[in-house]
């Protein structure tokens, strides 16, 4: 178990160091991309918008193939996933339409329903 935590541990310090070399503004991309990833698993009715996501990645130069910026954003869907175990569906949708769908708290536009 010790192996296990300092493990852990160690990625998270490495991750977080190379973390330190992107701007506030790269960071919340990350954070609200892991997020928005994180309500298509908790809601199977929403999927990304792909142009929202390449207007984003592009006007903050985010380089989804950087395996910093990969493990921040999977981060981000494990956190956000795990925060919301056993809510319901339902619930999950409305939270994730009201940060990310069409009229968005957070990024308007970067959720939508599916066809």
């Amino acid at each position: 178990m010790r192996k296990v935590v300092w493990a852990a541990a160690t990625f998270w310090c490495a991750v977080a160091e190379q973390a330190f070399a992107y701007s506030d503004k790269q960071m919340a991309v990350m954070s609200h991309l892991g997020q928005a990833i994180a309500g298509t698993k908790i809601c199977s009715k929403l999927e990304i918008s792909e142009g929202e996501v390449a207007v984003m990645i592009t006007a903050y130069k985010v380089d989804l193939a950087d395996p910093t910026i990969a493990a921040v954003i999977r981060s981000k869907v494990d956190e956000t996933v795990s925060a919301w175990a056993g809510k319901g569906e339902d619930l999950a949708c409305a939270g994730a339409l009201i940060l990310y769908g069409p009229s968005g708290s957070n990024v308007p536009g970067l959720l939508r329903i599916k066809d």
